[in-house]
């Protein structure tokens, strides 16, 4: 009797574990984004389907502009490439950041529910091996006050 209420516990505890996001981040070197360095992440994808991706930063005030424009560049098993670009707001008109605090750092996911109202949906079509990067696209080449990128794909239902 006292496994089965062990068994029953375990298929409760274990039903509600779907399939986890995917999240990847890298540490810009000095805190300086160089255009001809941009952040590549490689993926391994199980499962096909629909994905929503954030594409998330941490900066701090040495950061000059109230933007990033970035390249977001994904690559298939296949050797298709695709590629779209996007703006993502960093500070307010008044100079105050978006996102979260921490310390001197600021994290920004893109697109943000409350802000944003489209959002970033890739299809996959096949498992397998996918790489992902992201290139600033701002008009000089080093970006400072950014310390880190990365990317987050969680499975749509």
């Amino acid at each position: 009797m006292k496994y089965l209420f062990f068994f029953a516990g375990m298929i409760i505890l274990f039903s509600g574990c779907g399939r986890q996001p995917i999240e990847q981040f890298i540490n810009i070197p000095d805190r300086t984004w160089e255009f001809n360095n941009p952040a590549g992440f490689v993926v391994d994808i199980t499962h096909p389907g629909v994905y929503k991706m954030l594409v998330q930063m941490r900066y701090s005030q040495e950061y000059s502009y109230s933007n990033v424009w970035v390249e977001l560049n994904e690559k298939g098993p296949d050797g298709k490439k695709t590629g779209m670009r996007m703006n993502i707001p960093l500070f307010d008109l008044s100079g105050r950041p978006y996102g979260s605090f921490a310390g001197k750092y600021y994290d920004r996911t893109y697109p943000d529910a409350e802000m944003e109202t489209n959002q970033l949906t890739l299809n996959i079509p096949q498992a397998g091996q996918y790489t992902f990067s992201l290139q600033h696209n701002m008009r000089i080449d080093k970006l400072d006050g950014i310390s880190e990128i990365g990317i987050r794909l969680k499975e749509q239902k």
